[in-house]
């Protein structure tokens, strides 16, 4: 994935305060990748914290176990 798409999905997950505020950022995915793998790219590329990327892994395993 591009830099700069990777930086603007690192932008909006920073942003993320809660898991509700992460489930609305799933519902909003175009379905065009995966959200789990845009988060490790975040996170490889140093734009979310390890707390951030550990949390948001967390609540979206969460979410997906609920569907």
């Amino acid at each position: 994935m591009e830099f700069n798409k990777i930086k603007l999905i690192a932008e909006e997950l920073n942003n993320l305060a809660c898991k509700e505020c992460t489930k609305g950022w799933l519902n909003k995915q175009d379905g065009l990748s995966n959200p789990l793998e845009d988060i490790k790219q975040c996170a490889n590329e140093g734009l979310i914290t390890p707390k951030l990327y550990e949390r948001l892994f967390k609540e979206i395993q969460e979410l997906n176990k609920g569907s």
